[in-house]
């Protein structure tokens, strides 16, 4: 592969044929006139590479050896630009293409955030594109040490803002304040009453008296854990009484029912006819070649594929696809294998409901029953859950 050296100052492979090549030779080598990839196809001609500046010296040579020297290659740079001055069109675009290059490196086209988890990175995009820091500014215009004191200002839960420039990318490291999400109510008195009946199967007080402990079993409105505190001298005698919030994790084990019916007859889409595709551009508000919909019954799906430049910055331009499949209504009924799939899809679904609610499930007891034209799934959860309603103490109140 040729160095970039040499493609800058280019090359020429050349023949020489003639009585006197071994002259010619030894005449090169004399002059320091450089020969590479030197070949003798025949016994009185050789061709070889040599660069613009060594061809331009070998006139002298030529009238001493009277060989003939025909150009069979070129090759490099300066060949480039002279066939490319002859195309002005083609040379323009270069130029053009080059100084666009230019431009687009001097300006910002990534905003990215890292370490936001309370404000949103839309939020704080907005927040920026109104302090005038938007995608496709000028990084003569971007102060770092400005944006980052806006964002402390603007935003009291962000403690640390590191704001830097890479390339064409502006960097925005965050750390926000962590603050629990605990009630602001801790000056309040107040106890912890069940708010349903079960067996405790874990409680850790952090403040107040507990009433109940691990094992005993709870109905609903019974104290858990009392917000009077009765400080006691060394004969266990009232010294004072103090009102606290009370606050605690207290998980107590229950039952809830189940039920799920459901009909085993059912309507079922069938496909009539091949998917028809089609496409369309969605600019702004507008959007073109969307196609119009057929009269019969058709399964639609879309799918729309945005023209992202960056990932914080998407043109207002996307290329969507409309797949439309013609089908029929026929009337169906479940096999008791099908409904008993269903039923037991259900039932998961209902416990990834429970789960999302912090809900563990310990046992299930469920029987499903298929008859003749639906399917009864019955019976009852056994689940740890926390339990701890707050009620309010008036000082003065005592401990019951």
């Amino acid at each position: 592969m040729e160095s970039p050296e040499k493609f800058v100052r280019g090359s020429v492979k050349i023949s020489v044929s003639g009585e006197q090549i071994e002259r010619f030779l030894n005449l090169c080598r004399a002059r320091g006139l450089l020969l590479e990839n030197v070949r003798l196809p025949e016994e009185k001609k050789l061709t070889a590479r040599i660069s613009i500046a060594d061809f331009k010296k070998l006139a002298p040579i030529h009238s001493k050896t009277h060989v003939r020297i025909h150009i069979l290659e070129k090759r490099g740079l300066p060949f480039f630009l002279y066939r490319s001055w002859r195309r002005k069109c083609f040379l323009t675009g270069i130029l053009l293409c080059a100084l666009l290059l230019f431009w687009l490196s001097g300006r910002i086209w990534n905003i990215h955030i890292d370490g936001n988890v309370k404000n949103s990175t839309p939020q704080l995009l907005e927040f920026l594109d109104q302090q005038g820091v938007i995608h496709g500014i000028s990084k003569k215009n971007v102060n770092c040490s400005e944006i980052a004191a806006l964002l402390r200002k603007n935003y009291p839960d962000i403690t640390f803002v590191s704001a830097r420039v890479q390339g064409t990318r502006l960097l925005l490291t965050i750390q926000e304040e962590v603050l629990e999400e605990t009630l602001q109510e801790e000056a309040v008195p107040c106890d912890l009453i069940a708010d349903f009946d079960g067996e405790i199967v874990s409680m850790t007080t952090r403040s107040g008296v507990p009433k109940m402990k691990t094992g005993d079993t709870c109905q609903k409105g019974d104290l858990l854990i009392s917000g009077i505190v009765e400080i006691l001298n060394d004969s266990q005698e009232v010294v004072r009484t103090e009102y606290v919030s009370a606050d605690a994790d207290i998980y107590v084990r229950h039952q809830i029912p189940y039920y799920q019916e459901f009909s085993l007859s059912y309507q079922k889409k069938i496909a009539d006819g091949k998917p028809k595709n089609s496409w369309y551009f969605h600019i702004g508000n507008w959007i073109l070649g969307a196609g119009s919909a057929s009269r019969e019954q058709h399964i639609t799906s879309v799918e729309e594929i945005p023209w992202q430049v960056t990932e914080n910055f998407a043109l207002p331009i996307s290329l969507g696809k409309i797949t439309r499949t013609p089908y029929q209504i026929e009337k169906a009924v479940y096999t008791k294998e099908q409904a008993e799939e269903k039923a037991a899809r259900q039932l998961k679904l209902y416990e990834k409901n429970l789960l999302d609610q912090y809900i563990t499930i310990v046992d299930t007891s469920l029987s499903i029953t298929v008859d003749k034209t639906r399917c009864i799934t019955k019976g009852t959860l056994t689940v740890d859950e926390k339990c701890g309603e707050r009620r309010s103490v008036q000082k003065g109140e005592e401990t019951s």
